[in-house]
């Protein structure tokens, strides 16, 4: 990423560089609101007891880290040269690289146990467990950290003449003297973040329709030919026990998806450049600009895949704000409570007149065997 406050002379470009500009601060505004809901929402309500939630709130969190990433370097052409300062550029270079790893592998992580819950669903309260998530959580940011800190070796500023304008320009770029091993990072870089995870994405969505399909097939088949024999009805119900699983599958496979089908132009661009040897055509910039807008957006587009492909989402974002807004739900709840109680109460104390006449029936029994051997 290169950032200068050169201008461009080509209308192309121009009219480029104006979308950008009111492009970029609409997503990072909507996006990062859309995100930070996102967190409360799968780390603030009962979702946060299902796995799912914990990749897809750090998700989340990644997100927001490369929405800040790129909204600091907008500030650049707007007159805030807070990116291309020493320090900023390579902190702020190394947290875009940080953030967009994080997320490519999260989107693999649960899409890999959203597979595991639907091909073997009877062990899926056994392998697809919160201390799983947190735990696959924590081990890919610890390399993620890792793996990005060259990073912070490969950039640098650099203070030019500007033959157009007379001024200096200072640019965020490639540290010329890691130009062979940031070469070689980038190239690795690239099978990790792009090649790896889009063959198991791929995969993965594949079984995963696949099982979705055979079990959307067996529920019409046992729907159709259901007799209200018991033995039908017990077959019946375990499509019926695995539907809130499947609606959540077809939800982060929307959510997969789609971050790939935006994801993916920005890697083949860079392919063609590298084919190509930076070369400079005209058709290659605007793709690279219209690509790479593709990408900042699917950072900040999960909110709206959320909100239209998941109902419990929905519900409890809606029990977020509710609960947050009005006491009444509270006493709500206590009245629930209370009105349980005595239902616990009577069980209990049916319970216990049976154990009293158990107790009863046993001393007569006791009684007569004694009376008898008394005889």
């Amino acid at each position: 990423m290169v950032i200068t406050n050169q201008t461009y002379q080509n209308p192309i470009n121009l009219l480029l560089g104006e979308i950008y500009f009111y492009y970029t601060p609409i997503l990072v505004n909507l996006g990062l609101v859309g995100n930070c809901l996102s967190v409360f929402v799968f780390f603030g309500t009962k979702l946060r007891h299902s796995s799912s939630s914990i990749y897809l709130g750090a998700l989340a969190i990644s997100d927001i880290g490369f929405l800040i990433t790129i909204f600091m370097a907008w500030l650049t052409p707007a007159g805030i040269d807070i990116f291309i300062r020493s320090g900023f550029c390579q902190f702020f270079m190394y947290l875009g690289s940080l953030c967009s790893f994080l997320s490519v592998w999260f989107v693999v992580a649960f899409t890999v146990e959203r597979f595991v819950a639907v091909r073997w669903p009877l062990r899926r309260q056994s392998l697809c467990t919160v201390t799983r998530a947190k735990a696959t959580v924590i081990k890919l940011t610890v390399v993620a950290a890792f793996w990005c800190s060259p990073v912070l070796l490969f950039t640098k500023t650099y203070t030019e003449r500007s033959i157009i304008h007379g001024g200096n320009i200072i640019t965020c770029d490639l540290n010329s003297d890691w130009k062979l091993w940031a070469n070689i990072h980038n190239s690795i870089d690239a099978v990790l973040t792009f090649v790896l995870p889009f063959v198991m994405i791929v995969i993965f969505n594949t079984l995963i329709a696949r099982n979705i399909y055979r079990f959307n097939r067996t529920r019409r088949t046992l729907t159709i030919e259901s007799d209200g024999s018991n033995k039908r009805g017990a077959c019946s119900q375990s499509p019926r026990d695995r539907m809130p699983q499947i609606k959540v599958t077809k939800m982060l496979l929307l959510v997969s998806t789609t971050f790939f089908c935006l994801y993916t132009p920005s890697y083949v661009v860079r392919v063609i450049t590298f084919v190509l040897d930076h070369q400079n055509h005209l058709w290659l910039t605007v793709a690279q600009q219209i690509c790479y807008q593709l990408f900042n957006t699917g950072f900040g587009i999960n909110f709206v895949l959320y909100c239209a492909s998941g109902q419990n989402f929905r519900r409890a974002m809606i029990c977020m704000f509710t609960k947050r807004s009005s006491t009444g739900s509270n006493g709500t709840l206590i009245a629930l409570a209370d009105h349980e109680k005595p239902c616990e109460f009577t069980r209990n104390s049916t319970k216990r007149l049976h154990s009293v006449d158990a107790q009863r029936k046993d001393s007569q029994e006791v009684q007569k065997i004694s009376i008898n051997e008394g005889l």
